[in-house]
Order: structure tokens, then C-alpha cells, then sequence
């Protein structure tokens, strides 16, 4: 990093007004996204893509509809993909992120920007590994404009030896019913405890590491930037470890919804298209895709069980409240889940 970056990169920490500095958050997505070249991304088949949402669009409001329910769609290059996950998960209250106790107070004034470090970090990664929401389980953001990574959207569709035209309809179904899904905030709720527990972790290491940590007294900027992780380097595994199997719940519920919103595609090609054991990718993020498909199973079980049971609450019932969501043990014994929820007091 240039002395002129660092500059900037510590003006920007140092700017804590609000619950999140997303003004740091939007850079460092953009400096992981350096590399991309800003391309129009028009192709002879971008009136197919205008022609598929619509009806989507019309086939879902069929069925259902709310006020969250994307209005237009946009293709997008990956650092304008991040930006616009960015803008659409702004309405949420990160104010339980800030609670960390018994840290130094040095670390609690710069908290605003050590969350923004993270979303910015969060975004850069989606933006650069994923084809969309639906690939790691996102129902959180609300926007008006469904975006499409459209690169790695391509790719995803590419993969495969079936009809483009109905993976395209099923990604894209996929990617509407996630952002529509948007509507319900216990799912962001039921993360937001777990990544709460993963920043006091994280905090707890950084003064582990540098015991006087503390950015209010640091004059020199590559001092402080020497003191926090770099940021090609960000430990975003360690950091999301607790909500992959929430995460591939989530995965599962929008697959499910996806399904049952249409009948002119076999259900095979959802499966096949949010099956994460046949993603090629060998970067970043197959590590993270394993670690979430590792709960695929037990979670496409868990609404299996829910659906032949009978039960009287709903999947919406479920996303629509934090106490509803399922464990990871609960995961693998919905019976469990089915008495501590359903089952009168005895």
C-alpha cells in the first residue's frame, strides 16, 4: 500500500459516526475489487435476461407478493455488485455488534470502523466468489433492483450440460427469491448473535497479539494498519465459522420457495445449480462452500421433515422469528427442534 492509501485508510477508521463506517466498508470492497475492469456488461443476450425476470416477476406475484420484491434488474461487474450489496443491507441494526465488554476503550471508540472493516470485507469476498445471494444462503438485504454478478453468474450457468435458458430461469428465480425473502429480519437477528460472539473472538486476539493495542494513540497510519489484519488476508473464515449452518438453512429455504414459486422447470435443476459440491471454484471461497455444504443434507431434511409432518408452523413462520430458526443440533435432530417449539408444556 502506498503512504497515500494508508492516509486515507486511517482518516476513514478514525470516522466513527453511526453504527458502521460505511464509507470504509465501500473502500475496502473497492480495493479488494481493484483489479476488475468497469465493462457495460451489454451481450447479445441481456434482452434475455430483461425477458426471464419478467417472468418471474409475474409468476411470483401470482403466488405472493410484498413490498420488498425486487422492481427491476441489474446486471452488474463484481466491485459494483459489492457496493450494491453494501446499500441493500443498510436499513439492519448492527448497533448489538458494538456491545463488546471488557476491551480497551480505544478499540470501543473504533468500533464503527472495525464493523465496516468486516461488511467491506464481507462484500469484497461475495463480490469476487459468489453468483448472487442464493450461493451462500443471503436473505438479508432489501433492494429495489435485483443485481446479478453477471461474471460469475455466466460461469455458474456454464457449468452445466443442461438448457441455458432454464439455468438461467432457475438461478435467476433463485436470486429473486432471496432478495424478496429480504422482507423477514430474523434471519440477519439469528446471525447477528453468532457474529457477535466471532467479534468479541477477534477483538480478544487483536489484544492478545499487541496488549496496548489502542488506535486513538497511534500518530503513524502503517503503525495501525500494521495492528489489524491485512486486508487480502482477512481471516474471513474464522470469522463466519459460526452461521455456516444457518447459512446453508437459509440456501435451503430459498431453494425450497424457489421451487414451489413455478412448474415449468424440474426441480432436479435447483438442486443441481445450488448443489456447492459441484462448483469449480478453487479460490477463496471453496473452502467456505464446503464448510456449508457439509449441513446441505441435513437442512434440505429438515423442511422434508417439517412439510411430512405436518407441522403447524410454517417455513415463514419460521424465518419470521429468531427463537424458530434451527440449531445445528436441531439440524440434525428436527425432532428436537419440532418439541422445544411445537409440543405444549408438559
Amino acid at each position: 500500500m502506498s503512504d497515500d492509501l494508508f492516509s486515507q485508510l486511517f482518516n476513514l477508521f478514525n470516522n466513527d459516526d453511526g453504527e458502521v463506517n460505511w464509507q470504509l466498508a465501500e473502500q475496502i470492497n473497492n480495493h479488494i475489487n481493484k483489479d476488475v475492469q468497469e465493462e457495460r456488461l451489454l451481450s447479445n443476450s441481456d434482452l434475455n435476461y430483461q425477458e426471464i425476470f419478467r417472468v418471474i416477476e409475474l409468476s411470483h406475484k401470482s403466488n405472493a407478493n410484498n413490498e420488498f420484491t425486487p422492481l427491476e434488474l441489474s446486471l452488474m461487474d463484481s466491485k459494483r455488485y459489492g457496493t450494491w450489496f453494501l446499500n441493500s443491507v443498510k436499513h439492519f441494526d448492527f448497533s448489538e455488534l458494538q456491545m463488546f465488554e471488557g476491551l480497551p476503550a480505544g478499540i470501543l471508540g473504533a468500533q464503527s470502523s472495525l464493523i465496516g472493516m468486516q461488511l467491506g470485507n464481507i462484500a469484497g469476498f461475495l463480490s469476487k466468489n459468489t453468483w448472487g445471494l442464493s450461493h451462500f444462503g443471503i436473505i438479508l438485504p432489501r433492494n429495489s433492483s435485483l443485481a446479478i454478478n453477471k461474471n460469475n453468474f455466466d460461469l455458474r450457468i456454464s457449468q452445466f450440460s443442461i438448457d441455458e435458458k432454464e439455468a438461467t430461469i432457475a438461478l435467476m428465480l433463485l436470486e429473486y427469491m432471496a432478495l424478496t425473502l429480504g422482507e423477514y429480519t430474523a434471519p440477519f437477528n439469528y446471525l447477528i448473535k453468532q457474529l457477535k460472539k466471532s467479534n468479541e473472538e477477534l477483538l480478544a486476539n487483536i489484544k492478545d497479539v499487541e496488549p496496548n493495542f489502542d488506535p486513538s494513540n497511534f500518530s503513524n497510519p502503517e503503525d495501525l494498519m500494521s495492528n489489524i489484519p491485512e486486508l487480502n488476508n482477512f481471516d474471513i473464515d474464522s470469522m463466519l465459522d459460526v452461521i455456516f449452518a444457518p447459512l446453508s438453512f437459509y440456501r435451503s429455504v430459498i431453494k425450497y420457495f424457489a421451487k414451489n414459486s413455478i412448474d415449468f422447470i424440474d426441480s432436479s435443476v435447483f438442486d443441481l445449480i445450488m448443489d456447492l459440491g459441484l462448483v469449480s471454484n478453487q479460490g477463496p471461497g471453496s473452502d467456505f462452500e464446503l464448510k456449508i455444504s457439509k449441513y446441505d443434507e441435513k437442512s434440505d431434511s429438515f423442511i422434508t421433515f417439517l412439510i411430512e409432518s405436518k407441522n403447524e408452523l410454517s417455513l415463514h413462520d419460521i424465518i419470521s422469528d429468531i427463537n424458530l430458526i434451527p440449531s445445528v443440533d436441531e439440524l440434525n435432530d428436527p425432532i428436537s427442534w419440532a418439541a422445544r417449539t411445537s409440543l405444549p408444556p408438559i
